[in-house]
């Protein structure tokens, strides 16, 4: 046999344990990871059922922290307006975390709209917490736009841990249950398309006036960075961007730091929306409408949502 076809052969066996090393870790890691299944945040279903959603179907795509899948409900907007929505957020998303989800969705739909809550202009760090990255990584199937995201989110020496979190879930093997073997959460569609149905009710005493705070604060550089790459990348795809501040009784100090980004909006010409600005515009109630003092509850967003699918509907040219 020829040298140079040794050589080739050996490089086609090396592909192919490598890849079959790949989709066996990518099973375990399956069975292994820790799932959201329990509603109202069976995150699992809401952000793993995104991908079982008919191909192109979806007009709009929203992104972001809680206060993004607590604040809008998809089927109010379709029922108003025609378009139809998913919300792909996870709990304290990053900006960064919310680029990579964005080019995720751009796999499988064409949004003309895509939505991002601005909540998280006010992350105090470049690596968030740990939870937080796993509620965010783990849903996502391994592929470029995972590895990317991790890179962009931890620690060199720590990426391992969540390219492959068999590493983190390798010690469930005794907490295991039927359900994390048959896996029928992958094959399940949300009928909530993401948004997190929220009941009880607290009742909030009092919020700050931030009403003329005018003072432009400094987020983090990196999610200005990811801010741009976001503006970037909407632009070239041809899809409308529309930053919003869902309402959650701001501070002052948190004021500062969405005005950033409705500077950002105002200098590039995107739409922005800030609804700690509208609570007598939208008739929230203090006393009935917050599941806590930052969310909305059910009857907060049947008040939020018929406004902003309004919005949506004046700005989806």
């Amino acid at each position: 046999m020829k040298p140079h076809l040794k050589i080739t052969i050996r490089i086609f066996r090396i592909a192919c344990f490598l890849l079959i090393l790949t989709l066996l870790f990518a099973e375990i890691s399956d069975v292994l990871v820790r799932k959201s299944l329990t509603e109202p945040w069976n995150m699992s279903v809401k952000v793993g059922g995104f991908y079982n959603e008919p191909k192109n179907s979806i007009d709009v795509m929203y992104f972001g922290s809680s206060h993004m899948y607590c604040s809008i409900d998809p089927q109010i907007v379709e029922d108003q307006t025609g378009l139809r929505s998913y919300i792909l957020a996870t709990q304290e998303q990053p900006i960064w975390i919310s680029y990579y989800y964005m080019k995720e969705a751009l796999k499988t739909q064409k949004p003309k709209i895509m939505v991002l809550e601005v909540n998280m202009m006010v992350e105090p760090k470049n690596v968030p917490k740990e939870g937080t990255l796993y509620s965010a990584m783990d849903p996502i199937p391994l592929s470029k736009n995972k590895i990317d995201m991790v890179f962009a989110s931890v620690p060199k020496g720590e990426r391992r841990n969540y390219i492959f979190n068999i590493m983190k879930y390798h010690g469930r093997w005794e907490e295991l249950n039927l359900e994390d073997y048959k896996k029928d959460f992958k094959k399940k569609r949300d009928p909530y398309r993401g948004y997190v149905l929220l009941e009880p009710i607290t009742p909030i005493e009092s919020r700050e006036d931030v009403a003329n705070i005018m003072e432009i604060g400094q987020p983090l550089p990196k999610t200005m960075k990811y801010l741009q790459k976001i503006y970037e990348l909407t632009n070239k795809e041809n899809i409308k961007l529309i930053l919003m501040k869902a309402p959650s009784n701001a501070t002052k100090d948190e004021q500062v730091l969405y005005n950033a980004a409705w500077q950002f909006a105002k200098e590039r010409n995107i739409a922005y929306v800030d609804y700690n600005q509208k609570y007598e515009e939208l008739g929230l109630n203090l006393n009935e409408d917050f599941y806590d003092r930052r969310h909305l509850n059910y009857r907060g967003v049947q008040k939020l949502t018929p406004q902003f699918a309004a919005y949506l509907a004046a700005n989806s040219i």
